[in-house]
């Protein structure tokens, strides 16, 4: 991928701290009423500033893509390559931003980089409740599971996994 492609480009370790703001941010926005808020405003923003300092200090196969425009950092995409999947760990926007194509566009992108790479499926978790996420991820074709427990940072939640038995085919619903 070029370094930069219409506002897209690929992150480096100097992007861990702006990745880390706008990725509590967002977490602040899209799950307040889904987890505690001490988890969300006391803790989340070291959690993620350590996170990504470490992501970038033993990068994952795979890409971390950013959306830029003229205010600055809009969106990114984390997705890791494993096995013949691509899975897509972060998909998160500048709240406020949901809803333009930006969000499709950072998928689309992230996971055909991916697919050149190997990925032949793709697949993401969401956390259980989060109806937004889900049915953005299902207008793209995306099947989802039933919800399963966990532990995230100490707190119950349950996830919620989606898939796609075919990248190309995301790739393509985000193109569209």
């Amino acid at each position: 991928m070029a370094a930069t492609d219409s506002g897209f480009r690929e992150a480096g370790a100097a992007d861990a701290p702006a990745i880390a703001a706008l990725l509590t941010a967002s977490w602040q926005d899209a799950y307040a009423g889904l987890l505690p808020a001490e988890l969300l405003q006391d803790r989340m923003p070291a959690l993620h500033r350590d996170a990504w300092a470490a992501h970038f200090a033993a990068p994952r196969p795979g890409i971390v893509l950013l959306a830029e425009g003229p205010e600055g950092l809009r969106g990114f995409c984390a997705a890791w390559l494993e096995g013949d999947e691509a899975y897509v760990d972060n998909l998160h926007l500048r709240p406020g931003l949901r809803g333009g194509g930006v969000g499709r566009a950072l998928l689309g992108r992230a996971v055909r980089a991916l697919a050149a790479r190997g990925a032949a499926r793709a697949a993401l978790t969401i956390i259980d409740g989060n109806e937004g996420a889900l049915r953005f991820y299902r207008r793209l074709g995306g099947v989802d599971g039933a919800p399963y427990p966990a532990m995230l940072h100490g707190e119950a939640v349950a996830y919620r996994r989606i898939a796609w038995d075919d990248a190309a085919f995301l790739v393509a619903a985000c193109a569209a």
